[in-house]
């Protein structure tokens, strides 16, 4: 399988499994899901809660949340996001994560927690120098492609994508577990959507980066 199919095939697994396992977890917890969003973009197919879009690589776990909706004043909220418990609001946005990293490491063994704790600075200074350190980074990862089965490949990916994930910016797992921890088991705090929106900035920065690097390899490799 050509390395491109093989990465888009693994970052939907990555995204199908990881919103699932953050709806199973919420109902585990005993908080309302609204419905689940598999893509973005138009609505293909839309099954009770379940939204499949045309575009497969992201997505979303809308949750039952004061903050988002206004609700009855008798409404008691127990079966809400925001009013859980701290542990519940900071574990359930990286629960997708842990099962997935969890998963990954158990494909690939000791070498996988060296690459997860690699991948952080990989990030950043893929995002900062897309053009070379990026593109340096994206050979590599086509080289092990190409000498390795769908489920290395998977494991792989996965571990980097947990990494970019638990980044504590805004619309990221990490940045929503964060936040959770600052309001420090409030429903709501006044300073929250403030600071949301400043941390959705470098995260969108970074996203951009990659995405230019990934235009730019795609643009020059071989046979393009």
């Amino acid at each position: 399988m050509h390395p491109a199919f093989q990465l888009l095939l693994c970052l939907v697994l990555f995204t199908y499994v990881h919103l699932s396992v953050m709806a199973i977890c919420a109902v585990a917890f005993g908080i309302r899901v609204r419905h689940i969003s598999y893509g973005v973009g138009p609505t293909l197919l839309a099954l009770g809660k379940v939204r499949v879009r045309l575009l497969p690589l992201a997505g979303n776990v809308a949750l039952k949340d004061t903050r988002e909706e206004t609700l009855y004043d008798d409404d008691p909220c127990r079966d809400a996001y925001n009013f859980q418990p701290l542990w519940k609001q900071v574990l359930l946005p990286l629960s997708g994560v842990a099962i997935l990293l969890a998963l990954s490491l158990g494909i690939l063994g000791a070498s996988g927690w060296e690459r997860f704790l690699a991948a952080f600075g990989q990030i950043v200074h893929g995002a900062l120098a897309p053009l070379s350190t990026a593109q340096e980074l994206l050979g590599e990862g086509e080289a092990f492609a190409r000498t390795h089965g769908l489920a290395a490949v998977f494991a792989l990916c996965t571990i980097k994508l947990c990494a970019f994930n638990l980044l504590p910016f805004g619309g990221l797992n990490g940045g929503q577990a964060l936040l959770a921890l600052a309001r420090g088991g409030q429903p709501y705090v006044a300073w929250e959507e403030t600071v949301a929106q400043w941390l959705l900035l470098p995260g969108l920065a970074v996203l951009l980066a990659w995405l230019a690097a990934f235009g730019w390899y795609g643009w020059h490799a071989p046979g393009a």
